[in-house]
């Protein structure tokens, strides 16, 4: 089956903006240690430009400031103004330049004569550069005053613009995406949001070097701020996908060095709470290894997870303990599934594999109460009383004497015979929890010589073990020695569902 990544966008619109720029710099704010402190009453333009600004921030409230914006731009870019307050002029005109770009009915990148440019009028300014330009002369010209600029940055225009890049994403306008990105990072190079539609429009475009560099470029300016863990998470996913199909896909000289890069990218991805992602994680390291030609040291992959299992999520300790299984390292795998239990005790995957585990490793007793578990939780599935039959044939290899031996065989045969003869089989083939609900599917089949109907009377527990819902559905008639599908799907998103059990069939 082909590995199953999510999508890396549609990404929903940015909704906060910082409040528009309007009084005069007195210290940067994040940094209350550092001051900027600009001159802005001389030369006399200067202190011209400046009551402009204060008047246009006044009329912007709820008028159009574009008259006052457009002398400041045409006085601070006279010829003959004498520009021995670079820092000043430059504060005024980024100012300007970000208000007009709030104007609606301003070109971002238009004629000069728009802005109050009397020299040239017939040629070009892009105002996303024109502000960039400006607002990096007074962040060059103190630390204070980098500080105090960088929500110059992130003014309404650069929120509009950003929008407008992930909307055209959206609507798959791949070349507009790509347009209002590059606009959106002219203002502001720091955040991941432009990178993400870039990167996301490279992939689509089938441009993948270019689509790592730019996910790279989201991981890097993501940081560590929990406000773009989710933006970071989906980048990270993104960028080790694309490298895994690339391993798969390259040439027999790249593969295995290709395949590295892979299991560098996905590494981090252990980590994560999501179950879903997790899983993915996992299984993809586990392929990587192989094509790397390193599938002897598999036990890397979860190495760090048997010292600190409280770090890693539910989905990525089971699947973890899965390939502890396949790797014959049984002491590992019960631990992993084990970890998995103690998270969250009503795990069906997890009973029924930490339960085989120490079957395997002749640990019968300590098998027993996982399996009793797992039988009340899913009492229709012959497989599960196998596991007890299991219990006892290990228990045979053991000395002991003709009585108890007698009792062991005879209990092998019961719960051999159980399951041999149950009369219909209940498997799972999904269990979803996410932002639709929760969804539990599978298939019923009739192991009877008559056909019947099933109804499946689910309960959805919680991490206490308390029912948080009941959901039922009939399934049938279903033919003798046949199969049929189900589906039980419950929309409630405030609740935390964490396994579930059903009434036995009959």
């Amino acid at each position: 089956m082909k590995a199953f990544y999510p999508t890396f966008l549609a990404a929903a619109t940015i909704v906060g903006a910082v409040p528009v720029l309007a009084q005069t710099p007195t210290a940067a704010a994040s940094t209350p240690q550092l001051t900027c402190e600009i001159e802005q009453g001389k030369p006399q333009q200067i202190a011209r430009a400046t009551l402009s600004l204060t008047r246009a921030n006044a009329i912007a409230k709820s008028g159009d400031p574009t008259k006052d914006l457009k002398d400041i731009v045409a006085t601070l870019n006279a010829p003959s103004l004498k520009n021995d307050n670079p820092v000043g002029r430059a504060y005024l005109l980024a100012s300007a330049y970000v208000l007009l770009l709030e104007q609606p009915a301003i070109q971002p990148v238009g004629p000069r004569s728009q802005v109050g440019l009397t020299t040239d009028p017939a040629g070009t300014i892009d105002l996303y550069a024109a502000a960039d330009s400006a607002i990096t002369v007074v962040e060059n010209s103190s630390a204070g005053c980098a500080a105090y600029m960088a929500p110059f940055r992130q003014q309404k225009a650069w929120l509009n613009v950003t929008n407008a890049a992930i909307n055209a994403l959206n609507a798959n306008k791949l070349d507009s995406a790509e347009i209002y990105a590059k606009r959106s990072l002219t203002l502001d190079k720091k955040s991941p949001y432009p990178y993400t539609v870039l990167a996301s429009v490279a992939k689509q475009k089938k441009n993948y070097p270019q689509m790592v560099e730019f996910s790279k470029q989201v991981i890097t300016t993501s940081g560590s701020d929990t406000a773009y863990a989710d933006v970071k998470e989906r980048a990270q996913y993104e960028l080790a996908a694309t490298m895994t199909d690339r391993a798969k896909t390259a040439s027999p000289a790249e593969k295995k060095a290709l395949a590295k890069e892979a299991i560098a990218a996905w590494d981090p991805l252990i980590m994560s709470q999501d179950n879903v992602q997790g899983t993915i994680a996992l299984r993809s390291l586990q392929e990587l290894y192989i094509i790397a030609g390193d599938s002897a040291q598999q036990n890397r992959i979860y190495a760090a997870m048997l010292t600190n299992p409280d770090k890693y999520g539910e989905g990525a300790l089971l699947q973890a303990g899965v390939i502890a299984s396949q790797a014959k390292k049984p002491d590992d795998a019960a631990k992993l599934f084990d970890a998995v239990v103690k998270k969250n005790p009503y795990n069906r995957d997890a009973l029924n594999n930490i339960a085989a585990s120490l079957l395997q490793n002749g640990e019968n007793e300590r098998a027993a109460p996982f399996i009793d578990k797992l039988v009340a939780m899913d009492p229709s599935n012959p497989d599960n009383y196998m596991l007890y039959a299991f219990e006892f044939a290990g228990k045979l290899k053991k000395k002991v004497d003709a009585k108890t031996q007698k009792m062991y065989n005879d209990s092998l045969i019961y719960w051999n015979n159980k399951s041999e003869k149950l009369p219909v089989k209940v498997t799972f083939t999904e269990f979803s929890r996410n932002a639709d609900g929760t969804t539990l599917a599978g298939e019923i089949e009739n192991r009877s010589t008559t056909a019947k109907t099933y109804t499946m009377s689910v309960d959805f527990l919680g991490q206490d073990g308390g029912v948080l819902f009941t959901e039922t559905a009939s399934v049938g008639p279903v033919s003798p020695k046949q199969k049929k599908e189900f589906k039980i799907h419950n929309a409630k998103q405030d609740v935390k569902v964490v396994g579930y059990r059903y009434k036995p069939l009959t």
